[in-house]
């Protein structure tokens, strides 16, 4: 965000941010405070109700989602969308726990929370094909707690235990959805006394600065912060530029880091 903003008056223009509330959301109403003519493109950051996206993307302003609804890839929106490479240090991952010998190897992530986890979802059933390995169902934690609105930490961590509970036998290895998801299922585990990485190894995603403060320290996949910022510039002034283009999917380079949480030594 800074990155943008800042190259963003440099092109001459001014940013106001505006939080969709829940009932926003649900009515499908733009906030009080955003005004449709004073506004040359709109950026969305993490919106993720497809029925909402929809609803901007018929306000006819130049539009970019950062990261979008996974149901999205089945009806695309009519808007560009800009998220990191979701897939490519996952398949970097998965070949080299294969070749520790480390084989089995789960996911952990609501898989449909948004088009980033659906992607190294399927990121991590591709890399585990071309490995010659086989993603096992059983294996892979996808859901959420049931009959709860919008689960926080505590409902997801205990989620997870009762899956980790009903496991006859763990993988020798999870990549997990983001750093969130792999903090709760870290100290879901150490409830359960299950160690890492003495008893399984833990991968994470994006490189949050939580990844770096848990005991262990977790080795994750790096997204490029500022390159998200200077591209998220050059697909919405462009846009804004030549409406007509045809819709573009732009994903960014990442970075695998090794940590504790897979028995490397801390970055």
């Amino acid at each position: 965000m800074d990155t943008f903003q800042k190259e963003l008056a440099l092109s001459g223009y001014s940013l106001t941010i505006h939080r969709i509330l829940d009932q926003e959301i649900e009515g499908l109403k733009l906030p009080c405070s955003f005004d449709p003519k004073k506004t040359s493109g709109i950026i969305c950051f993490e919106m993720f109700d497809y029925q909402y996206c929809q609803m901007i993307c018929g306000l006819g302003i130049p539009l970019l989602f950062v990261d979008a609804p996974a149901s999205c890839l089945n009806s695309p929106l009519r808007a560009d969308r800009l998220l990191p490479d979701n897939q490519s240090d996952i398949g970097a991952f998965v070949k080299e726990m294969v070749r520790r010998n480390r084989k089995r190897i789960g996911f952990v992530g609501e898989y449909l929370h948004c088009q980033s986890f659906f992607e190294r979802y399927m990121g991590y059933r591709a890399a585990m094909v071309l490995s010659g390995l086989s993603p096992l169902e059983k294996d892979c934690i996808l859901g959420n707690k049931q009959g709860v609105r919008n689960p926080g930490s505590q409902d997801y961590q205990e989620y997870l235990t009762s899956r980790l509970e009903n496991m006859e036998d763990l993988p020798q290895v999870f990549i997990c959805a983001n750093d969130f998801v792999a903090v709760d299922f870290l100290q879901a585990l150490k409830k359960m006394k299950i160690s890492v990485p003495g008893d399984l190894y833990l991968c994470g995603f994006d490189d949050a600065s939580e990844s770096r403060m848990v005991s262990p320290s977790l080795t994750t996949i790096h997204i490029h912060s500022e390159t998200m910022g200077y591209c998220a510039l050059d697909l919405l002034l462009s846009r804004i530029r030549r409406p007509s283009l045809n819709f573009r999917t732009v994903h960014t380079e990442t970075r695998l880091i090794y940590r504790e949480s897979t028995g490397d030594s801390h970055d």
